[in-house]
């Protein structure tokens, strides 16, 4: 079988309308996998500092794939992310962040997600549900999905998926009277029309 390389979007636009009918119980995973193309996926976070500005940061190095069903439908995504390829553009702040009090990336190197529940929420968009491992724990959070830039009749454009956990849940607990609780990430996706 010829391996094919995906982006995140198209993986995306297969969710949208491969996903299975309400009601229906959570697809199980299969051996058909195709990965991702980490060139067009930007996994971003964002937190309050002092309660009165944001402090952004992003991972520079991830890798994950689309898995399908024996039938080739959509059943989820896997994501893998260095922890340690943090960076918020200031060298002390990101080595903070990669030691013991945050990240602890010698001990847990990689940050993972594992999305499997395919569903549109009451607004309409599409969501993905799943669990995220962080410092050695995992959590089930849900990813909304959004256009930000796409044509109506094309694949090409660029969207969002985005979620918002509480750092604490996760055992960052480290100066929380300075850093606020609740962490936004976003996964910004690109897709090209030939995807």
């Amino acid at each position: 079988m010829k391996r094919q390389t995906w982006s995140l979007a198209s993986v995306l636009m297969l969710v949208t309308t491969l996903a299975p009918p309400a009601g229906a119980g959570e697809p199980s995973l299969a051996s058909a996998s195709e990965a991702i193309d980490p060139g067009k996926v930007h996994v971003r976070f964002k937190v309050r500092v002092f309660g009165l500005l944001s402090i952004n940061g992003h991972f520079n190095r991830l890798h994950g794939k689309f898995v399908s069903d024996t039938q080739g439908g959509t059943t989820g995504v896997r994501m893998q992310i260095d922890a340690g390829s943090v960076t918020t553009d200031d060298a002390w702040r990101d080595d903070l962040l990669r030691g013991p009090r945050f990240f602890a990336t010698e001990r847990y190197p990689r940050i993972t997600f594992s999305g499997t529940c395919l569903a549109r929420g009451r607004n309409g968009a599409m969501q993905l549900a799943g669990n995220l491992s962080l410092r050695g724990r995992s959590r089930p959070v849900v990813f909304e999905f959004e256009p930000v830039s796409a044509a109506p009749d094309s694949r090409a454009g660029i969207y969002q998926a985005r979620t918002v956990i509480r750092r604490s849940e996760f055992g960052l607990n480290a100066m929380q009277h300075l850093i606020g609780d609740e962490v936004e990430i976003t996964v910004a996706m690109q897709t090209d029309a030939a995807d």
